[in-house]
């Protein structure tokens, strides 16, 4: 065959090769982005308290446009999963924010509050699936890598808190107020963290304890491998004890236990049984520290235990109170709802309205402000998500998938009965965390 003939068979090939390396920068954009974006949410506490606390209420919306145009990015590149699982929450996002405006008109509610309950809801429930699409096995050992590296320098920032006057300069709320410290008693400060308040830094460490099994049970490569399993898991046991909360105690239960029950259902192996050792380790590990490092805040979680028992009943009826909740709206709520996070805590004070006017639970929440319809949809949704992220997690671990079972212990309870569309920082990591299950679901180890 001629020079021009074979000019002519390998052109294609060399076509696609062009292609494949485009839609691999491309890629690799992505995930690059959706790092900036988990690092822009530690950033934007920081700033609202520490160093431009007069601008503290549109800092709020920091991450907002970096989200979306990697949105309209992914969409534009075929980055993000829009079929299946994905289709079925897209969509459902889209009528209820449609049907949202109606409820906002009809209630003669501004539309800047309709925004904001279609922020609340959805702002980060995509990103699960531009995770799901974009991100390959190395790009989540990265991830996990760089959550404990950051737990490293935050556990000191919260011991540090906890060791300082609840006026300190460490222990300002948002917009630098002096007094927005949360106390336990006998001087005992809740510690903050990077965060504005007690609940994400709760939930930013509850991730931190799902990434740290993951990162142990899931053999993330690294030098000097054991090092840095004692830091950082150090640090993390000290993020656990020092939050000051009871829901910390159920989270890592749920990451622990379901981690452990995956492993031995899925085969009974030495290194299973060491890696079960390890994780049982881990928590004596946090006992310790409340032990002999801590000592006050353990008296003062026992004080305020002993409190809430009297005042709320058990920590599981705690925990599991607003699983039943939703019951009675369904009884009273207007077939299209009050207007989707018209009761969320910054969209209600925003809006003038009462705190926790529709319900303190998400659920009960979700069937108030969505309506009879599509509040029972939303619940259909959340509670078949939960079931479907805890069987892939399953399914994954009898494959010799483990990484997926400390993840899934952390998403589910979420996405049960928890938070997600309480605020978006509260539902950035649970959305994050699924979309992780999600990837390594279409990647596994052997294909």
């Amino acid at each position: 065959m001629d020079a021009g003939g074979m000019t002519m068979v390998l052109a294609p090939s060399h076509s696609f090769t062009n292609v494949g390396m485009k839609r691999e920068v491309q890629r690799r954009f992505v995930v690059r982005a959706v790092f900036f974006i988990f690092i822009l949410s530690l950033i934007e506490g920081p700033l609202r308290k520490w160093f431009l606390p007069g601008l503290a209420g549109p800092l709020t919306l920091l991450r907002d446009p970096f989200v979306i145009m990697l949105y309209a990015y992914c969409l534009v590149h075929g980055l993000m999963r829009t079929r299946g699982l994905a289709g079925i929450w897209l969509s459902f996002a889209f009528l209820t924010s449609l049907i949202g405006g109606f409820q906002y008109i009809l209630a003669g509610l501004p539309a800047f509050g309709w925004a904001l309950g279609v922020r609340t809801y959805w702002l980060y429930m995509p990103l699960a699936f531009v995770v799901a699409k974009s991100f390959r096995r190395e790009d989540v050992h990265r991830f996990l890598k760089l959550c404990l590296w950051i737990a490293i320098p935050y556990a000191l920032l919260v011991a540090a808190q906890y060791d300082a006057p609840a006026r300190a300069f460490l222990n300002r709320g948002v917009g630098g107020d002096e007094e927005g410290a949360v106390g336990l008693g006998r001087d005992i400060v809740r510690p903050f963290g990077l965060f504005t308040y007690t609940g994400p830094n709760v939930q930013f460490t509850a991730f931190t304890i799902a990434a740290f099994v993951a990162f142990y049970v899931g053999n993330v490569p690294i030098r000097r491998r054991w090092l840095f399993l004692l830091v950082s898991g150090a640090a993390v046991g000290t993020m656990s004890v020092l939050t000051g909360s009871r829901s910390i105690y159920f989270l890592a239960a749920m990451i622990l236990g379901l981690t452990l029950i995956g492993m031995f259902s899925a085969r009974m192996t030495r290194t299973n049984l060491k890696r079960a050792l390890g994780i049982v380790s881990f928590a004596g590990l946090a006992a310790a520290l409340f032990v002999f490092v801590f000592p006050d805040m353990l008296d003062a979680m026992a004080n305020r235990f002993d409190r809430a028992a009297r005042s709320e009943g058990s920590i599981w009826n705690r925990a599991f109170g607003g699983l039943i909740r939703w019951i009675d709206p369904l009884f009273t709520v207007p077939i299209f709802g009050m207007g989707i996070g018209a009761g969320a805590t910054g969209v209600a004070r925003m809006l003038g309205l009462p705190p926790l006017i529709y319900g303190e639970s998400d659920l009960q929440r979700n069937v108030n402000e969505l309506g009879l319809i599509m509040g029972s949809a939303m619940l259909a949704l959340r509670f078949g998500l939960a079931a479907w992220i805890g069987w892939i997690a399953f399914r994954l671990a009898r494959r010799g998938e483990v990484l997926a079972l400390p993840l899934a212990g952390f998403a589910f309870f979420p996405f049960l009965m928890g938070q997600i569309t309480h605020s978006p920082l509260n539902a950035f990591s649970v959305w994050l965390a699924a979309g992780i299950i999600f990837s390594l679901k279409d990647r596994p180890k052997d294909g």
